[in-house]
């Protein structure tokens, strides 16, 4: 970014949020614009068991835990909401059917 924007310095640092007033206003309008993206999400899946109660997407929210470990398919992995790159959903694949395509 700084090749980018050489007039601007950029910092990284642990717990920012707490540190740099800026972040900590983009961290909650990045949540706000996260939880009314998915509270008006449309699933693509029509099945009878899927309900809405995805909890707050954060790994450690049982409510999300829950929401996963119900609506996992062998096959197919997770409902289009999920990003499957999610390291929290890499433990649910495991026992998974494998597939290899050709």
């Amino acid at each position: 970014m700084s090749k980018n924007f050489p007039s601007i310095k950029f910092v990284v640092a642990k717990k920012a949020d707490s540190l740099y007033p800026v972040v900590s206003g983009a961290s909650i309008a990045a949540k706000v614009t996260r939880d009314r993206a998915v509270r008006d999400w449309v699933l693509d899946e029509t099945a009878d068991n899927i309900h809405r109660n995805f909890g707050s997407g954060y790994p450690a929210d049982p409510a999300t835990k829950s929401w996963l470990e119900n609506h996992k398919h062998s096959i197919f992995g997770f409902p289009t909401l999920v990003r499957f790159s999610w390291g929290t959903c890499s433990t649910y694949f495991k026992s998974g059917a494998e597939v290899l395509w050709s």
